[in-house]
């Protein structure tokens, strides 16, 4: 059987988060009032955009960054500076942050594993097709999704090919249901199994 181990941080920003050694190589998807999109994590610990720019922060009220090993979750709190909690998820024991700062949580045991994943909006943008405004961004490193009615999109996803897909792949995480006491609620104790968590892991 499986565990899901938790850390949690109050009080900490976004630039702060993905300064920590945990983002290195990751990509996320980060959510403004006005859009919804991914970045990179750079070498210089900041996040990119398809263009290589700089995000901007100061407007993300929510992000998740993830990789094959864990994911970091970040949620802006009301009423503060750009301050906000975050909550790091892995399953393996020795990926546990000695960050200053972090408290453990409660992990989730006697878990079972499922593979799970989500496709995107959209099909590869024929190059053909793409106007000059966007001809700059990132091959190496990006692609284009585009579907009628959502329009384009970037993805950190190099090399598609002509009409190809794009998918989440998660991992959900399956156990018996418990209240807020950690007591197994109704359903959990005739046996019956719920998803506790999900983690996001890469995208293919």
């Amino acid at each position: 059987m499986a565990k899901l181990f938790y850390y949690q941080h109050a009080g900490i920003t976004l630039q702060n988060v993905i300064e920590l050694s945990l983002a290195k190589g990751s990509i996320g998807l980060f959510y403004t009032p006005t859009q919804c999109q991914f970045g990179r994590w750079e070498e210089s610990a900041q996040i990119s955009d398809a263009h290589g720019k700089p995000f901007a922060l100061e407007q993300v009220f929510e992000a998740r960054l993830f990789h094959e090993q864990a994911e970091l979750r970040w949620l802006r709190e009301p009423n503060t500076d750009g301050l906000g909690r975050a909550v790091y998820l892995f399953d393996e024991a020795n990926k546990a942050p000695d960050w200053q700062g972090w408290q453990r949580a409660e992990p989730l045991n006697e878990l079972s594993i499922n593979a799970n994943q989500y496709l995107l909006w959209g099909e590869q943008w024929q190059a053909s097709d793409q106007a000059r405004e966007i001809d700059d961004f990132d091959q190496d490193n990006w692609s284009i999704l585009a579907t009628a009615r959502i329009g384009k999109w970037f993805v950190p996803v190099p090399g598609l090919e002509k009409n190809q897909r794009v998918c989440l792949k998660t991992q959900e995480y399956f156990g018996l249901p418990r209240d807020a006491d950690g007591k197994l609620t109704l359903a959990g104790q005739h046996g019956n199994q719920v998803v506790l968590e999900e983690r996001w892991l890469s995208l293919v």
